[in-house]
């Protein structure tokens, strides 16, 4: 059975990890950027789950231009991020960013599923 265009099944992703943050990047069907925040729960409460969404979405803005068109980013937090001040949260999102302008888009030539990869900053 054949998935959907839209549904980003085929599509392959990169995933960047910190400490703290993992940063999920794939190549959307349109020339669109866009930014998804999953923050759970578990991350912490509203209070710091809100303070992490607002500087994620600070980074992307700061880095919108640098990063290649048509890129969907989802960034996840893993548990214990209160603990972080906003300086080091500011950081590693500098990273994961950094990490994310590197992308390149896929040729048609990639396997779909072999670039599933993740990586470490």
């Amino acid at each position: 059975m054949r998935q959907p265009e839209s549904s980003g099944a085929a599509r392959p992703r990169r995933a960047f990890n910190t400490n703290d943050f993992t940063l999920y990047a794939r190549f959307a069907s349109t020339k669109k950027q866009e930014l998804r925040l999953a923050f759970g729960a578990r991350t912490g409460t509203a209070i710091v789950r809100n303070r992490a969404k607002r500087l994620a979405r600070e980074a992307f803005r700061l880095n919108r231009h640098q990063l290649p068109v048509g890129v969907e980013i989802v960034i996840t937090a893993k548990k214990g991020i209160s603990a972080l001040s906003r300086r080091d949260m500011r950081g590693q999102f500098r990273d994961l960013f950094d990490y994310a302008r590197r992308l390149s888009p896929p040729s048609s030539s990639d396997s779909v599923r072999a670039s599933d990869t993740s990586e470490h900053c």
